[in-house]
């Protein structure tokens, strides 16, 4: 007869024998059913792999709604993060590749718990190196008329207006910087340059994303740059069509603008 001390050492031994990789795995695929019994046979629930990820994170990443439920019933921790400081949610909101999530995951965003993200944005417009000539105005002139355009305004629209969109509800516009948890500024950089009796535009955005109180840049990046993103190679015969194709431009980049401070916020929370 096995002796009570033989089989508890046994069923040590079962609960220590599930390979991290097989748990995991299972949780990736979705497999519910295997996860269930690897968790009884003594899977470490909050195992990880070489990256920092645990099974819920990979259970979110790929949008496996049933085992999400199960890990999260069975205690696993919504806050934990991998190594590049990304958790459940942001697994599920932002593919690998840095894009918008796939329908798949609304289910598992569902599960989780949802950030709420403050954030105060500030734009203002500066001639820089790419703000050259018009083959219709002089530069005071164009300068002037720039200021009509008001090509800052025209980015923070674009940004506002995705935000309320295309957002997802996961970020909240305030006005004042005291109560935000991080203040956005966009400074943007338009250019015009004389091409064959057509001006041909540019623009740079300028995004520079700020912690308050001490003012820590959380995202500093620049985006834009002209003919090759956004603006399709379009001329300008006139100086009229500038707001049209500095505002098409502008909504063509507030989408890699959005997702990227939505990133930077949720990779900076405790």
């Amino acid at each position: 007869m096995v002796s009570r001390t033989v089989l508890f050492l046994l069923s040590f031994a079962s609960l220590a024998a599930v390979p991290p990789e097989d748990w995991l795995a299972a949780a990736k695929k979705g497999d519910t059913n295997r996860v269930q019994a690897l968790l009884e046979a003594g899977a470490a629930l909050e195992a990880q792999d070489y990256d920092g990820h645990t099974a819920l994170m990979l259970a979110a990443q790929y949008g496996r709604a049933d085992t999400v439920s199960l890990l999260l019933a069975k205690g696993a921790h919504a806050d934990a993060r991998d190594k590049r400081g990304w958790n459940a949610y942001m697994l599920a909101l932002l593919s690998p590749s840095g894009g918008i999530i796939h329908a798949v995951h609304d289910k598992v965003l569902k599960l989780l718990p949802q950030p709420h993200l403050r954030l105060s944005v500030e734009a203002r417009w500066a001639p820089g190196a790419s703000f050259f000539s018009s083959c219709f105005m002089r530069t005071e002139d164009l300068a002037r008329h720039m200021d009509g355009v008001r090509p800052e305004a025209l980015v923070l629209e674009a940004f506002r207006d995705y935000a309320f969109d295309s957002g997802r509800g996961l970020m909240e516009l305030v006005q004042a910087p005291a109560g935000a948890d991080a203040v956005l500024s966009l400074l943007v950089e338009p250019g015009v340059t004389c091409v064959q009796q057509s001006d041909r535009l540019s623009m740079l955005i300028h995004v520079r994303l700020l912690r308050p109180p001490d003012q820590s840049p959380l995202l500093e990046r620049t985006y834009g740059g002209g003919m090759k993103t956004g603006m399709r190679g379009e001329l300008a015969a006139n100086p009229a069509q500038y707001p049209a194709l500095y505002q098409a431009w502008a909504k063509s980049q507030a989408s890699p603008i959005y997702w990227s401070v939505i990133e930077a916020l949720m990779r900076s929370q405790p």
